[in-house]
């Protein structure tokens, strides 16, 4: 059967089939169907579906026009597309730039300068007669823009300029390349277009202002797009001379400030709060977040509303003495970096000089300083504080962070100089009441500590009647846990089971039990709060409904989504506000963290019965308004669940155990320096035995179990290292990569190389257009990933691979379909595909019986929240540095629920000498590391010194 590639133009798609003699291929079987030439463009196909350029429907690939406009000339002919036109654009402007008769005539002539009449857009097509040409992006733009300039009414100047700016923005690199030639568009006129804003606060009291700071979203840097005499001409002349926000800003020089409609209706609130009363003036700065989203509206898609307000160090720093939320500044004990090969970056690097000592810490983000550094920073903001400037600049690692000047910061950084961590003081309340639910944050010194109450009135300890799921023995060890520990007053407790011991259910069990106490008149009757991340929010009511009889918990009051939106009210100073009559009504309450710093006034007006927060590692981070939000809060007693209770530093258990229990484990700074300075292993063995150990008839205040432990009917779980000879162009790749790290002088050379062995030790070129078996055998890690496969398909079984590369999982998706005859392409769940659609993926898995088949996830996006039982195998194929996150992996198939017995299988490149491979030392160190975080309270992460240690043996050539 004879099949090709076609494809279909219209104003909105290119459409794109494999068309047959009779019919064309659903999409599902493509990778089946499709002879070898035409496979590169199926696994493209693939790549864009995954990138949310096209979309799949039938028989018919969907695709944007700007993805077609985007397509190599390689990429184009691989779907059976043409080569970029060889036209040439001729943009000629008519009239005054800024007068509502401009406009800008687009034409198109060949490269000797002959006229081409006739000639028809189709979004990123030229129709040239009977011939379809295809645009780059660069003349696709121009082209947009212009039909833009064309479509804007004469008394839109907003739309008008704004067509012109995206114009001119795209004229210079389609000049460079030969594509275009621009007249009468290059006059000295400077057009800027803003989509985002940040907020600086001026003035104290009553004569605050509100005045924005324009920024353009996504940027490289968070800098305003206004230099300072421009910004100040918008905000504080501009901005405030009309009474509310318009399209467009003249700012003198030429300059023409034009806003994208959802920043002009944000800013228009802005305009009306700052001609607002005093206290509306201050409501607003400290919920900024609850206003807008008023204003943008609950349809506006969550992302965009992110990018309109920017909350910079402008913004929080500027509130110092109007009792809002403001950032601390902490002295800081220096940790190891942990950018080895994610996103997960090193916030501490030093500015620069000698090795650190020590440090500051400033709204979360740790900044290395050595000694002199710490002096020099000492005498600028001496300088600043006497000049009354607020802030002063320091460069890190290449990029200006804002440093408060303030007494606080001064002894902040005298702490730091002694190697000490001592927070600074939160600075006083010289304002009006306050704004935002300020705390004392147990940092420098034991501010509050919440003492054990006396015995509580409570039911008997046994499993509420409104359980419908029979608990197992650990499940009912820890519901009895958590009742005695209410019974006892203890403020709260910390549930840190292992992933996929059920603590979802142990604290439905629990809240139950309570729940039906206050039925009964033992208890005294309040709501109950539930704090999750978004995407768990769905799971809870799902396992609420499934785990408890009808009524469960009673009326759930959904302070997220459409029910948040509901609860929405307008406070007597104009602040958006949720009905605290409804949460006080509510039986339960279930929200997200963010919503509970949104609106921390109204639900802090709440005392709750119970409070309990999953994926309690959400508030491990000391001194942010997040983490500060949730430790304001009212509650009888609190929860806190977690898999992970320290991943990155021991201080991530400090702050999750002082949200739960406030002062159980002293302040922060006697904590850190004791077990964050050169703490041994035993010391911190030493650290969790005080924590989950029972003390005069008080039930302890940590309890952690792992699954090998607790769950001995749980199938067998066997780890299988898979081993394979690098050859070839990999193994010539990675001696390269070795030769040249050896060489390197900089030390962020030789990480940059360790991050390259790591790609290579995936796959040399995963780009490469070979054969389907050509590719697997390029790469030694591959090959035995796909051996396992092939004797897991022949046992008809399931299986999960993990790897973070998306451009591989594409290629991978394809491959695997047509090496296993699959029905359809395997599913995919990586950080681009959203909650709804991450959830169908999962439960059309959970449900198919169709034997084997597999599933291709992202570490991050997928190693967490998934129950994923109908796979028994883990597949590796890249490593995460981080072992508690390959246990995240492995525990979604290994875990209630999983029948059959479990393989983890870890594919490793070898060399083909005595050395030791980047993959033999990596697995070496997880193992390590995995083995500690079993003994006791160690952090997942590597520390600097065992990453030096992998350097070392991998570019050094350690023998095996």
């Amino acid at each position: 059967m004879t099949l090709r590639l076609t494809h279909r133009v219209s104003s909105e798609w290119t459409e794109i089939r494999l068309e047959g003699p009779d019919a064309a291929v659903p999409i599902d079987l493509w990778a089946l169907e499709a002879p070898a030439p035409l496979l590169p463009g199926v696994d493209l196909a693939q790549r864009l579906i995954a990138a949310g350029s096209a979309i799949a429907e039938g028989e018919a690939l969907l695709v944007e026009h700007q993805a077609i406009a985007g397509l190599s000339a390689r990429e184009a002919a691989v779907v059976g597309l043409p080569p970029a036109t060889g036209l040439r654009a001729v943009v000629e402007g008519h009239g005054n730039l800024v007068h509502p008769g401009f406009r800008a005539v687009l034409s198109w002539q060949r490269s000797n300068g002959q006229a081409v009449l006739g000639v028809e857009r189709i979004g990123a097509w030229l129709r040239v007669g009977a011939e379809l040409q295809r645009l780059p992006t660069t003349l696709l733009d121009i082209a947009e823009a212009v039909d833009s300039l064309a479509a804007a009414s004469a008394d839109d100047m907003a739309a008008r300029l704004a067509a012109i700016a995206a114009l001119r923005e795209a004229l210079p690199a389609a000049e460079l390349q030969g594509e275009v030639s621009a007249r009468g568009l290059l006059g000295r006129i400077t057009i800027v277009q803003a989509d985002a804003f940040s907020l600086d606060l001026q003035g104290e009291g009553d004569a605050l202002s509100l005045v924005p700071v324009l920024h353009r979203s996504g940027a490289e840097t968070s800098e305003p797009i206004l230099a300072p005499e421009k910004q100040r001409r918008f905000g504080e002349e501009q901005f405030q001379g009309f009474t509310t926000a318009r399209p467009v800003y003249t700012l003198g020089d030429g300059w023409i400030v034009v806003l994208a409609p959802p920043l002009r209706r944000a800013l228009a609130e802005v305009r009306r709060i700052s001609s607002a009363p005093p206290a509306t003036r201050r409501a607003f700065a400290a919920s900024p977040r609850a206003f807008l989203r008023e204003v943008l509206g609950d349809e506006t898609d969550p992302t965009v509303f992110e990018q309109v307000f920017q909350e910079t160090p402008v913004w929080s720093e500027r509130v110092v003495g109007l009792g809002l939320w403001t950032r601390r500044v902490l002295p800081w004990v220096p940790l190891p970096a942990t950018d080895w090969f994610g996103p997960q970056g090193n916030e501490g690097e030093a500015a620069g000089g000698e090795a650190s000592a020590g440090g500051i810490e400033v709204d979360g983000r740790p900044i290395a300083l050595s000694r002199d550094e710490i002096l020099a920073l000492q005498s600028r903001i001496e300088e600043a504080i006497g000049a009354g400037r607020p802030n002063i600049d320091l460069i890190v690692a290449g990029e200006r962070v804002e440093i408060p000047a303030r007494h606080e910061t001064l002894e902040a950084l005298q702490q730091a100089e002694a190697a000490l961590m001592r927070p600074a003081r939160a600075p006083k309340n010289t304002g009006p009441a306050p704004e935002a639910l300020l705390i004392k944050p147990n940092e420098e010194e034991l501010d509050v500590e919440e003492d054990v109450a006396p015995a509580r009135p409570a039911p008997l300890h046994r499993l509420p009647q409104a359980l419908a799921t029979r608990p197992m023995p650990h499940q009912a060890e820890g519901i009895t846990w958590l009742q005695r520990a209410w019974s006892r007053g203890l403020p709260g407790v910390l549930l840190a089971d292992d992933m996929g011991l059920g603590k979802t259910l142990q604290g439905l069990a629990f809240l139950a039990w309570l729940r039906e106490g206050m039925t009964a008149g033992l208890i005294r009757r309040a709501p109950i709060l539930i704090v999750a991340p978004t995407g768990l929010l769905e799971n809870w009511r799902a396992e609420h409904d499934r785990h408890l009889l009808a009524p469960g918990l009673g009326r759930c009051a959904a302070a997220y989504g459409s029910g948040l939106a509901a609860m929405r009210r307008r406070d007597h100073d104009g602040r958006p506000a949720l009905d605290v009559r409804k949460l006080r009504e509510a039986d339960w309450v279930l929200t997200t963290y963010e919503t509970l710093r949104d609106y921390d006034r109204d639900f802090g007006e709440v005392r709750f019965a119970a409070l309990l927060f999953d994926e309690a590692q959400k508030i491990k981070t000391p001194g942010v308004r997040l983490t500060d939000a949730a430790k304001a809060m009212q509650a009888e007693f609190r929860v806190g669940l977690t898999g992970t209770p320290v991943e990155n530093r021991l201080a991530d258990l400090w702050c999750i155990v002082d949200a739960v229990h406030p002062g159980c484990l002293g302040d922060l700074k006697s904590f850190s320096a004791r077990f964050e300075r050169n703490a041994d292993t035993e010391t911190l063995r030493r650290l969790r035995e005080s924590l989950d150990r029972e003390r005069e008839r008080q039930p302890p205040l940590l309890l952690r179990r792992l699954k090998e432990d607790r769950l001995p009917e749980l199938p067998a779980c066997e780890v299988m290292v898979r081993t394979a000879v690098m050859q070839a162009m990999q193994l010539e790749e990675y001696e390269e990569t070795i030769r040249s790290a050896q060489d390197a002088s900089r030390r962020g050379s030789v990480l940059e190389a360790l991050q390259r062995l790591r790609a290579i030790c995936l796959h040399p070129d995963s780009g490469i257009e070979i054969g389907d078996a050509a590719f697997i055998a390029s790469s030694a890690r591959l090959s035995v990933a796909i051996e396992a496969l092939d004797e897991i398909a022949a046992k008809g079984e399931r299986a999960l691979i993990f790897l973070d590369d998306l451009a591989m999982q594409a290629r991978l998706a394809g491959l695997l379909q047509r090496r296993y005859r699959l029905p359809a392409t395997p599913m995919v769940i990586n950080g681009t595909v959203d909650g709804r659609a991450r959830q169908a993926r999962v439960d059309s898995f959970q449900a198919s019986n169709a034997g084997f088949d597999i599933m291709l996830l992202s570490p991050r996006a997928g190693g967490v929240g998934l129950t994923l039982t109908a796979a028994n195998h883990v597949i590796h194929l890249s490593r995460w540095w981080n072992p508690a996150v390959e246990d995240q992996c492995n525990g979604r198939v290994l875990r209630i629920g999983q029948m059959r017995p479990v393989t983890i299988h870890v594919p490793v490149a070898m060399l083909p000498d005595a050395r030791r491979s980047f993959d033999q030392n990596l697995h070496a160190l997880l193992d390590r590391k995995r083995r500690l975080m079993r003994e006791a309270l160690v952090p997942s992460v590597p520390t600097e010194g065992e990453r030096e240690q992998l350097l070392e043996e991998t570019v050094g050539g350690g023998k095996g």
